[in-house]
């Protein structure tokens, strides 16, 4: 109708012209053409150019997921686009969105502006989704075969990563059941078995894992493993607490991770008082599964709350649900009563030269029927084997650390296996060109005129008084329109989603949005681009830059 309608107009023009001719009126210009003949580009000095830079939220995630194409997925596409792209990185969504402490979340621009992306919310809701959708089938099996000593989220990433180029992975894992510290470390109140068994069966059972329980691989047996195996990866954690000077093992005294470890096998502490040595996660972990036993508990740190490890939650979690802080203070001996308690001299806590904590004054005479001591662990061998074809990981490498950073520990031993099978390029790893301060789109780069500001979808926690009595999951599951709301208040820093504000301010109509199965693509029209640059100042991600026209 377009075409029509002018071709209508150039003939009339055409008929005036005639007209025009036998008078002394001057002669009307007239266009036979369309104005795209005129290569207007040809004037330009800076030239736009699409750069896909990383959001904040993935240059602060150990694993680099590039949470801004999951959040994308699933507003336009669905769960299912999106879990498959969250896996592409993660191979334990449901566990990590609810024992992570968000690195991404963190360091979401959103936060900057008001209030951040609850992406673990979201990373869990996918996990969730998935517990029974397989991952995708391996390819033909290669014949790498590779061990994994230790069934912790650092062996168990590693073997997915490798299972899923069809390299035959079999995992050693010294207990009867599989997760490592997942399962023996961390309460169910923070993660439900139900989830946990779930989410490893799907990732052994889908990618055809051969798992090995009951069976500890010693340091002396790793020669011999090395002979029946192409590669092998080990990762048993770190297996022996430690125990501050003056405190020794007696009847009554136990660990933290030892404590957790009985409990999660059904077991049942004797005593009704507790006191718990210690301010990171396996301290609070500690007293807040006590308190769920009806055991009447307190926490002794020799720091103050703010400087408590742990995370924010649990010690806002802990101080809700009771629990006596003991701040600034120190255990110094420990004696055993007539009545057979413990007899715990308490002194206060004085700050030395640099970060030395030394013992004042005593403050009482604590008489428990337990104590656990929750301060820190340590390798239970020493690893005194190397070889070309061994490589270790997760906590035997960092030291205690989170189950992400686990997790990447694991892929990145897994990469190196696959590179060295010719596989470098199997899996998508890392930030796009690497990670620099000028590849980050920063909050300051971004336009953000196009937005209100809308509040979070944050899950509300169970009330305190019915949690302390049972081991119920204390934060719920976001439900799919919740999900999909607060996905769709993630800015997609530093990616294009097609949204099209560059296309409307172009004057010269130099910008094309081309639809396809992929979504929506930005191409610009070379020919007719001035280099005005409005499509850069109105970018509200970031990713369009004025680069100098050579």
């Amino acid at each position: 109708m377009l075409l029509v309608l002018m071709e209508d107009a150039r003939m009339q023009l055409l008929d005036i012209k005639a007209k025009n001719q036998s008078t002394d009126q001057w002669e009307l210009p007239v266009s036979v053409s369309t104005t795209a003949v005129n290569l207007t580009g040809s004037w330009k000095f800076f030239r736009p150019q699409l750069v896909e830079k990383a959001a904040p939220c993935q240059a602060a995630c150990p694993l680099h997921i590039d949470i801004a194409s999951y959040m994308r997925e699933l507003v336009q596409r669905g769960r299912k686009a999106a879990l498959a792209r969250l896996r592409s990185f993660h191979p334990l969504p449901a566990i990590c969105g609810r024992v992570c402490p968000h690195f991404c979340q963190q360091n979401c621009n959103r936060g900057d502006f008001d209030q951040a992306v609850q992406t673990g919310s979201i990373e869990r809701f996918l996990g969730d989704y998935g517990l029974d959708i397989p991952f995708p089938a391996p390819p033909v099996p290669r014949p790498e075969r590779v061990a994994v000593i230790g069934s912790g989220p650092a062996g168990l990433s590693c073997a997915a990563f490798l299972a899923r180029q069809g390299i035959r992975v079999t995992i050693y894992e010294k207990e009867s059941a599989p997760g490592g510290l997942l399962r023996y470390g961390i309460p169910a109140y923070r993660l439900p078995r139900e989830i946990l068994n779930r989410e490893i069966d799907n990732l052994l059972h889908s990618l055809d894992i051969e798992l090995c329980c009951g069976r500890e691989i010693k340091v002396a047996e790793l020669p011999a493993l090395l002979e029946d195996y192409d590669y092998v990866f080990r990762a048993p954690g770190l297996g022996r607490s430690r125990l501050p000077a003056g405190i020794s093992r007696q009847p009554g005294v136990t660990t933290g991770l030892e404590l957790l470890h009985d409990l999660a096998d059904g077991g049942m502490p004797e005593g009704s008082s507790f006191a718990v040595i210690g301010g990171g996660n396996a301290a609070v972990d500690a007293a807040r599964s006590l308190l769920r036993l009806g055991k009447d508990v307190r926490i002794i740190y020799r720091r103050t709350l703010e400087e408590m490890p742990a995370y924010d939650d649990e010690k806002k979690q802990l101080l809700d649900e009771g629990i006596t802080l003991c701040q600034q203070q120190l255990v110094t001996k420990v004696a055993t009563t007539d009545g057979g308690r413990l007899l715990l001299t308490v002194n206060r806590a004085v700050a030395a030269s640099g970060s030395e904590i030394k013992a004042g004054d005593v403050i009482e005479e604590l008489p428990v029927d337990g104590l656990v001591v929750a301060i820190g662990q340590q390798a239970a061998e020493d690893e005194n084997v190397s070889h070309e074809r061994l490589l270790r990981g997760g906590d035997l490498v960092s030291g205690p650390a989170t189950v992400v950073e686990a997790l990447a520990s694991g892929k990145e031993a897994a990469l190196q296996i696959l590179s060295r099978c010719g596989l470098a390029e199997a899996v998508e790893n890392g930030l796009p060109a690497g990670e620099t301060e000028n590849n980050i789109a920063a909050f300051d780069n971004l336009h953000l005129e196009y937005y209100q500001p809308q509040k979070a979808v944050v899950p509300v926690e169970e009330r305190a008084a019915d949690r302390r009595l049972s081991f119920v999951e204390v934060v719920p599951s976001l439900d799919e329109a919740e999900a999909l709301a607060e996905a769709g208040r993630c800015f997609n820093c530093g990616s294009c989603n097609g949204c099209g504000i560059c296309w409307f301010f172009c004057p010269d109509l130099a910008i094309a949005l081309v639809e396809d199965d992929a979504g929506t693509t930005v191409v610009i029209d070379e020919d007719h681009c001035k280099g005005c640059g409005l499509c850069a100042v109105s970018c509200p991600r970031a990713v369009i830059e004025m680069q100098e026209d050579m």
